[in-house]
């Protein structure tokens, strides 16, 4: 086999990488920014939360007012992980599709311990199913509870709301970060 001289050769630079590089880089970067939002971050605006079986038992829906930065590392989803009082709350943490968080509190004798699983897409709805546990059963004979609530996005937050503000039928707006209560004329 005839080599050819060195004139003729291929000239292999660090430039023949550059866009296996560029790539290799973006794909790190949209990791690095999955990784950083480790908790669901819902879309800024206006939405519709509603206890599941509550439309049946006539109970109204509540509206929460999110902003830019309502759902943050040490506040999503309403709920902020750490110790509060007789409770441990952990955080949400990513299980395939869903975001799962628990927490473990002591009543009196009883360990009260629950799980919370978030499902959605935060931009148009989500769902959180809730099952509770209590170690003794309550009244020697309670054991578990389940819950959910579902939510759908309406659309930019109402004029006079802020971020934080959850806007309760019949007794008003209630502001979930400084935990002022506003009357509205609105039912």
């Amino acid at each position: 086999m005839r080599q050819l001289p060195p004139a003729a050769r291929p000239i292999r630079t660090r430039h023949a990488a550059a866009p296996r590089l560029a790539v290799g880089a973006l794909l790190a970067a949209l990791a690095a920014q999955a990784a950083a939002s480790g908790f669901p971050q819902r879309r800024p605006g206006l939405w519709e939360v509603r206890g599941v079986g509550s439309e049946a038992a006539g109970l109204p829906a509540s509206l929460h007012c999110v902003g830019e930065h309502s759902d943050t590392a040490e506040h999503h989803l309403g709920r902020t992980p750490g110790t509060r009082g007789v409770c441990r709350l952990g955080p949400f943490v990513r299980a395939g599709d869903a975001w799962v968080a628990e927490s473990v509190c002591r009543e009196g004798r009883t360990v009260v311990s629950s799980r919370k699983i978030a499902v959605g897409d935060f931009r148009s709805h989500y769902r959180i199913d809730t099952v509770v546990r209590y170690e003794p059963p309550l009244a020697g004979v309670r054991e578990e509870d389940k819950d959910a609530l579902e939510a759908k996005y309406i659309g930019p937050c109402d004029p006079g709301m802020r971020p934080g503000d959850m806007m309760m039928p019949g007794m008003g707006i209630l502001n979930l970060d400084d935990g002022t209560l506003r009357r509205t004329s609105k039912p």
